[in-house]
């Protein structure tokens, strides 16, 4: 059995969707594939237990170390997302996957982040519809799109958009027909690739 590890990055006030859907996504592969993904959730705070933004409670795997060991590092958006923005370890932890080649992707306001960590400096990227404008701020080639991949970087648009990175990061590292057998078990009729 191929195991991919990856690394959901959570902080008060983080949006559910934005990190359940993913985590789904990725977690459907174990009921037919050879190939699946550990997922852990990380915090960027001392507590382990988080609080989102809708009041949903959580408890982290572990706290923010070494992103370098995961092969997918997904940013999750929400009202959370100013004062992550001014994490400096977790600026650095990010910047150092993406350096060494490790899959990087957001979902929603999670693209602040990777434009904070200056990964999307000149790349086409996409965040939450009201938000695109902020975004181009960071220098992006921002783009009205569900999800947009450039090199080795995927950012989701709103909410929503979570169950499609989930998707594109199936397609990129295990290919379209995984992609399109996990939409298939999750009823997930969106996905056409």
């Amino acid at each position: 059995m191929k195991k991919f590890k990856a690394a959901i990055i959570v902080f008060p006030n983080v949006e559910e969707l934005d990190f359940v859907g993913v985590w789904e996504t990725l977690g459907t592969l174990e009921h037919f594939s050879e190939e699946y993904f550990e997922k852990h959730l990380v915090t960027i705070i001392s507590d382990k237990i988080i609080k989102c933004a809708h009041g949903l409670t959580i408890l982290a795997d572990m706290k923010l170390t070494d992103l370098t060991d995961y092969d997918v590092i997904i940013v999750p958006g929400g009202p959370g997302v100013r004062e992550a923005m001014k994490n400096e370890m977790l600026l650095t932890k990010i910047k150092c996957a993406y350096e060494a080649g490790k899959l990087i992707s957001s979902v929603c306001t999670g693209a602040f982040i990777l434009a904070k960590a200056g990964l999307l400096r000149g790349k086409r990227a996409t965040t939450y519809h009201k938000q695109l404008k902020n975004l181009a701020q960071f220098n992006v080639k921002v783009l009205k799109q569900r999800v947009v991949a450039e090199e080795n970087i995927i950012t989701g648009a709103g909410v929503t958009a979570s169950i499609d990175v989930g998707l594109k990061i199936i397609e990129t590292i295990l290919g379209k027909e995984k992609a399109k057998k996990v939409a298939e078990w999750i009823e997930y009729p969106f996905y056409h690739k």
